[in-house]
């Protein structure tokens, strides 16, 4: 594909190979066999974050939310955003944000057709132009409630200030009655004595994008002017797991939070 590096593996494609997608490259899957080898917890780790998504949407769209921007999208892949959605209502728009070429182009392929969809090409902490850009004017309406999907997108934004203004500012930009579903990398020491977590944040150097890892306290603090959902901050798996049996021992389950708030 023509101006795509395919010297260096893309977060974007290798979640989407852990999470069982196809829209990969060779260097793409050597780059996860070699984290998985290191750290065999994290296919499980992509895997139940992306299953936390499933479930946050299809949450959102019960409480009567229709309309849905996941920021940060990667490749829709196993089961897109408006699919989750449109399980519960079938009239949800959604628009999906991703500043890698190849995340956009399959995603232009994969909505084709799709009424009620779109793709922006752009950096998600470029608010002005996200929300600014046609299609988002066109499938969006900022003054009914909007699902904000950030999962595992703002730990690779490394300036911690401006991922949380970047929070802010859409927070700011969509109504009462609107929620924020979010998921990120933490890192304590027990995470890092457990899972040798900073062995793949050092790997992601070699990603064309790198990831961050905060602490419990600062995701927390994103969510501060909003009503939390049950279960609060928790990890991936523990989110309203449903029928799920969800086992203390597996470590990976100390590698993501999750949460759901709602703007009041």
């Amino acid at each position: 594909m023509p101006g795509v590096d395919l010297s260096r593996a893309s977060p974007s494609r290798v979640y989407d190979y852990l999470i069982g997608g196809g829209y990969n490259f060779a260097v793409d899957r050597e780059w996860a066999a070699e984290a998985i080898r290191r750290m065999p917890w994290i296919r499980a780790a992509a895997r139940s974050n992306r299953a936390f998504l499933g479930r946050a949407v299809r949450m959102c769209a019960e409480e009567g939310v229709r309309q849905f921007l996941d920021l940060g999208s990667g490749i829709p892949t196993v089961q897109s955003v408006h699919e989750m959605a449109r399980a519960v209502a079938p009239d949800c728009n959604v628009v999906y944000v991703d500043n890698e070429a190849v995340a956009v182009a399959h995603s232009q392929l994969t909505l084709e057709g799709a009424d009620g969809t779109a793709i922006i090409e752009s950096d998600m902490c470029d608010v002005d132009h996200v929300l600014g850009h046609p299609d988002t004017r066109r499938l969006l309406d900022l003054d009914q409630p909007v699902a904000l999907l950030m999962t595992a997108s703002l730990y690779y934004i490394p300036d911690p200030d401006l991922a949380a203004r970047t929070v802010a500012r859409y927070l700011d930009a969509v109504p009462s009655g609107s929620y924020l579903v979010l998921s990120h990398a933490t890192l304590g020491q027990d995470q890092r004595d457990a899972m040798k977590l900073g062995g793949v944040l050092e790997m992601t150097k070699t990603l064309t994008s790198s990831a961050t890892a905060r602490t419990p306290e600062w995701i927390s603090a994103l969510l501060a002017d909003l009503d939390v959902v049950e279960p609060g901050l928790v990890y991936t798996s523990f989110w309203r797991p449903g029928g799920l049996r969800v086992l203390d021992e597996t470590p990976w389950h100390d590698s993501v939070l999750a949460a759901v708030g709602r703007k009041p």
